[in-house]
C-alpha cells in the first residue's frame, strides 16, 4: 500500500519513562467469554491481554514491555498478533521467547511481510546448544494481500518456509469459538489493525437447570462448548451420576446469544483511506481500542508521525458506531493533563469504558 505519511522520527515510540505509566489508567474489560486488559495502560507500550475465560489460554495483540506479565502466562498464550515491528509493539518478544523454552506447543503468531524474518533474527542472536528438545518454536504468519504465507521457527533450527494459503475477508484466524480480521493501516509503514469476533455464545437457562435439580459444574462447560462445535453426538455425565444425550440436555439446558466483536487499532496516520478502512472493520463493534495520542492542537506533530489526534480518535469511533472506546497509546507529553485528552474525546465520542487507576490484578 502506498505510503502517505513520513517515517516517525518523534521517538514517540520510545519507552515512558517509570513515572509516565506509573499509576495511569489500566482498562479492562469483559465480554462474554473473555477479558480484555491493556496490561501497560494507556501510556506504555501496546499490549493487549485477552484472556478467554474457561480456557486456560490467552491472546496478545502486540508485544511490549511485557514486565507486568507472569511466566505462567506466557505457557497459555496460543496467538499473538502483531500490528507491526516498531521495537514499543515486538521489543518484548525475549520474554516470550525465554518463558516458552520447554515442552510447549507451537505458539502462533500473524503480521505482515517480513515478521518471520524479525523473529528469526532474535532466535539467531541466542546459543541453543543444551535446549535439545525443549527449543521454544513458534508458527509464524505473514499476511501477503489475499494470501497467508506460513513458516516454522524452532530455537537452533533454519526458519522453513511453508506453503501459502488464501485469505478470504482478512481472516487470520478461525476457530468454533472465534475469529480474529485484520486491515491494513497506514503509519509510514504498513501496519494491522484487528477484530477479535466471537462466534454465538451458548447460555445456561437457569431456571431450567435448577427445574431438574441439577448442580452447576465443569459438566456445563463441557456441554456448551460441543454445542458451539456442533458436536450433538454422544452423552455428557451429570452430578448424579447419570448420563443424558448432548442434543437433550442442550435443548433443555442452552440459549444462544450473539457473538460479540473487539476491535484493535493503534499508529496509523489521519488519512481517508485509514477512517475509511477502519471504519468497516470496526463498525458495530462493542468494543475499539484506538490510539489516540495528541490534542487536536498538536495535529501536525500528529501528521508529521503517523499517529492520531484525539479528536480523529472520537470521529472514527462514532463513525464505527461502536458501544465503548477505550483511547490509549497517548503521547507521554500529557501525563499531567490526561484529562484534556478524554475531554477531547468525549466532545465527539462520549461513550468511553471506564479507565480506572487501579494496578489490581497483577496477572494481567
Amino acid at each position: 500500500m502506498p505510503s502517505s505519511i513520513p517515517p516517525d522520527a518523534s521517538n514517540e515510540a520510545a519507552r515512558p519513562p517509570p513515572q509516565a505509566t506509573a499509576g495511569s489508567p489500566r482498562p479492562t474489560l469483559r465480554l462474554n467469554g473473555l477479558r480484555a486488559t491493556l496490561v501497560n495502560g494507556v501510556f506504555g507500550d501496546p499490549l493487549l491481554h485477552l484472556r478467554l475465560r474457561h480456557h486456560k489460554r490467552s491472546l496478545l495483540f502486540d508485544l511490549g514491555d511485557p514486565d507486568r506479565l507472569p511466566t505462567r502466562l506466557a505457557h497459555q498464550v496460543s496467538d499473538l498478533f502483531v500490528s507491526h515491528a516498531h521495537f514499543d509493539h515486538i521489543g518484548g518478544f525475549p520474554w516470550l521467547l525465554r518463558s516458552r523454552i520447554g515442552h510447549y506447543p507451537a505458539c502462533r503468531v500473524y503480521g505482515l511481510p517480513g515478521i518471520a524474518s524479525h523473529l528469526d533474527g532474535f532466535l539467531r542472536g541466542i546459543l541453543w546448544d543444551r535446549v535439545a528438545d525443549k527449543a521454544p518454536r513458534f508458527e509464524v504468519f505473514e499476511l501477503h494481500g489475499e494470501s497467508l504465507a506460513p513458516y516454522r521457527l524452532v530455537a537452533g533450527q533454519p526458519m522453513k518456509a511453508l506453503s501459502p494459503s488464501d485469505v478470504e475477508d482478512g481472516v487470520l484466524r478461525a476457530e468454533p469459538g472465534f475469529r480474529v480480521r485484520a486491515t491494513t493501516l497506514d503509519h509510514g509503514t504498513p501496519v494491522l489493525a484487528f477484530a477479535y469476533e466471537s462466534a454465538t455464545q451458548q447460555k445456561v437457562r437457569k431456571e431450567a437447570l435448577a427445574a431438574h435439580g441439577w448442580a452447576p459444574g465443569p459438566w456445563l462447560g463441557e456441554l456448551k462448548q460441543r454445542a458451539v462445535q456442533g458436536d450433538d453426538a454422544g452423552e455428557i455425565a451429570l452430578p448424579d451420576g447419570n448420563r443424558r444425550p448432548v442434543a437433550e440436555l442442550a435443548a433443555k439446558l442452552l440459549f444462544s446469544q450473539p457473538g460479540q466483536r473487539l476491535v484493535y487499532a493503534t499508529d496509523f496516520g489521519d488519512t481517508p483511506g485509514n477512517r475509511e478502512r477502519l471504519r468497516a472493520l470496526a463498525h458495530g463493534a462493542e468494543v475499539l481500542f484506538c490510539e489516540a495520542s495528541f490534542r487536536e492542537d498538536q495535529a501536525e506533530q500528529a501528521r508529521r508521525t503517523g499517529h492520531l489526534t484525539a479528536r480523529a480518535c472520537g470521529e472514527i469511533a462514532a463513525a464505527a458506531e461502536v458501544g465503548q472506546l477505550v483511547p490509549f497509546h497517548f503521547s507521554r507529553r500529557h501525563v499531567e493533563d490526561v484529562a484534556e485528552l478524554y475531554a477531547e474525546i468525549r466532545r465527539h465520542f462520549p461513550r468511553l469504558a471506564p479507565t480506572p487507576r487501579s494496578e489490581a490484578g497483577s496477572d494481567a
